[in-house]
């Protein structure tokens, strides 16, 4: 044989072995997944993402859990659930099986109920229970405990309820705290308890405590993925999950604004109960905590559009971060100073703070309280002294901007929508409380026309309202039956009529309501959604009859168009060929 095509045939003989090698490491890969899989119902990978691209199509079928970089490309780590895999194989993206954070660390249990106030080890599930229950027996009349639900295996997501007259429903803000949706990220389920304890036991000594709980109906929910905590039993959080008792990330389990009402699968019933409980509380501020990162994380996940109140979402985050790095050495100095727009961190779906804000017109943030998930035991007094002056901070927040009191002419309270003209877009509006009329609208300070609007009454507007970034602005407002014959006109049906679609170089369209008359606008969105036309009044692109937008320049695929004005919401979806 001669020697070339003895070096030939070396050559395909090594490619053919590397082939059957990295065949057999994929299928051991995949084997390893799948016990892992088997047996804590999630695995823990480390993914290489090549691209932005490929970050948005992974966060699709998997529940990201932070960014990681070297010199030459970006990484994620990442959990899988059974649901997920057939998916996420076919990416084909190199990864690697890590061990799951809770696994790295032997986490110190208190060992009785007496030690759980020292506020330096974890409660088992029964001390935890004994806690909140001793809370209210020794402040029966500031704190309230109430069942948000049960868990898929039983236990109990608990809130309590902290108010100087707490059996009373009075014309307050409410604000909500809830920690450890993730089952594996517990920092903040000590904070949250250390919290509760601190607020009760304070307040006839510190005259702010005692201002903020005389002002406000604030809940607290430390543990709402019980079933994730205590995964390997009651008695430990060592081997803890993020998921729930079957396998599912609680924050992707939400409605999403861009994916729809089921994002991630069947909804669970930790996420309904919560969604019941929430729905019915009307919060106008709230945060969720994780661990993992040290960051504040504002709206949005879902999509790059920028919220509505950006800046408002900017300084109440810095205002957080900044004081903890006040009164810390080297905690949340990452990112912006500790602060980051979540869709700019990665982009997930059917998170809690997106459903928040877009489907109840709430304010909530997220906040990473630890680089460790699992935070050692050691860690937590630190960690509370390098939070807690934040934590009241974020609860004054909720008594600063514009508030009021809308009623009828007879003075019984209305639900009204409350809309800041031209700068309410995407859900940002809010509504008053149907029970007691009031609304608070949190919001930077400035000068705004606002406008009022309820179903069966006349529309008002008011100018020029003006307020600080550090005032509480009282603006209540009467509003007026709309006449018989005139109610009858503005409840017509709108409907798009002759719309192009698909289009190609521009979309046209009428708009069939007598009603749609007022200030709106018009929005084009990509499914990542990223804003290509924005346009606060449509009036302006009216053309012989219909409205007419150029479209040339955008890349074919699927886009949504939006349309908003007072009391009304469209959106249908385009193609572009």
């Amino acid at each position: 044989m001669k020697k070339n095509n003895l070096c030939n045939l070396n050559s395909k003989t090594f490619l053919l072995l590397m082939l059957v090698f990295c065949f057999t490491l994929v299928k051991a890969q995949h084997k390893k997944i799948r016990q892992q899989i088997n047996a804590r119902g999630e695995v823990y990978l480390l993914i290489d993402v090549p691209n932005q691209n490929t970050l948005y199509k992974l966060s699709k079928v998997s529940s990201i859990d932070k960014s990681v970089f070297d010199s030459n490309s970006k990484k994620v780590y990442a959990y899988l659930n059974k649901n997920q895999l057939d998916d996420f194989e076919k990416l084909d993206l190199n990864y690697s099986v890590q061990t799951a954070p809770s696994l790295k660390i032997a986490a110190t249990m208190c060992p009785d109920a007496d030690h759980v106030k020292n506020w330096d080890c974890y409660p088992t599930y029964n001390q935890y229970i004994s806690l909140m229950n001793e809370f209210v027996a020794n402040f029966p009349d500031l704190c309230q405990l109430e069942e948000i639900g049960t868990s898929v295996d039983g236990r109990s997501v608990m809130s309590m309820k902290i108010s100087d007259n707490v059996a009373q429903n009075e014309e307050e803000p409410a604000f909500f705290y809830t920690s450890t949706m993730h089952g594996d990220e517990t920092a903040g389920y000590v904070l949250m308890l250390r919290l509760i304890d601190y607020l009760l036991n304070n307040y006839n000594s510190d005259t702010r405590i005692k201002e903020l709980v005389d002002n406000t109906e604030i809940w607290i929910n430390p543990l709402a993925n019980p079933d994730g905590t205590y995964a390997l039993g009651n008695s430990e959080i060592n081997g803890a999950t993020r998921a729930n008792a079957n396998g599912i990330d609680l924050n992707r389990n939400f409605p999403d604004p861009q994916a729809g009402d089921y994002p991630n699968g069947a909804r669970q019933k930790e996420t309904q109960d919560m969604m019941d409980f929430m729905s019915t509380r009307c919060f106008v501020l709230a945060a969720n905590f994780h661990g993992g990162a040290e960051v504040v994380n504002y709206p949005w996940d879902t999509w790059y559009e920028r919220h509505a109140d950006d800046g408002w979402y900017q300084d109440v985050s810095h205002q957080y971060a900044d004081t903890v790095l006040l009164n810390s050495a080297a905690y949340m100095t990452g990112f912006t100073n500790g602060v980051t727009n979540g869709y700019d961190w990665y982009p997930i779906s059917g998170g809690r703070q997106d459903y928040v804000n877009y489907y109840l017109h709430g304010r909530e943030t997220t906040i990473e309280l630890s680089n460790n998930k699992v935070a050692a035991a050691s860690s937590l007094p630190n960690l509370w002294e390098y939070n807690y002056r934040s934590l009241l901070n974020y609860i004054g927040r909720v008594h600063l901007g514009l508030y009021g009191k809308i009623t009828d002419v007879g003075g019984n309270p209305l639900k009204a929508k409350v809309e800041i003209v031209g700068h309410d877009v995407d859900s940002s509006e809010v509504y008053s409380n149907s029970t007691n009329g009031m609304y608070y609208r949190l919001l930077m300070g400035g000068n705004y026309s606002v406008s009022y609007t309820a179903m069966g009454y006349v529309a008002k507007t008011i100018n020029d309202i003006n307020f600080s970034n550090a005032e509480h602005k009282k603006v209540d407002v009467i509003l007026e039956k709309i006449p018989a014959a005139i109610n009858k006109i503005n409840n017509r049906r709108i409907s798009l009529k002759s719309i192009n679609n698909p289009f190609n170089s521009y979309i046209q369209f009428k708009l069939y309501n007598t009603g749609f008359t007022g200030k709106h606008s018009i929005s084009l969105y990509d499914l990542q959604g990223r804003r290509y036309i924005n346009i606060q009044n449509g009036s302006e692109i009216i053309k012989n009859g219909s409205y007419y937008l150029h479209t040339h320049k955008l890349k074919p695929g699927i886009y949504i168009l939006k349309l908003q004005s007072p009391g009304v919401t469209i959106k249908k979806k385009l193609v572009k060929m």
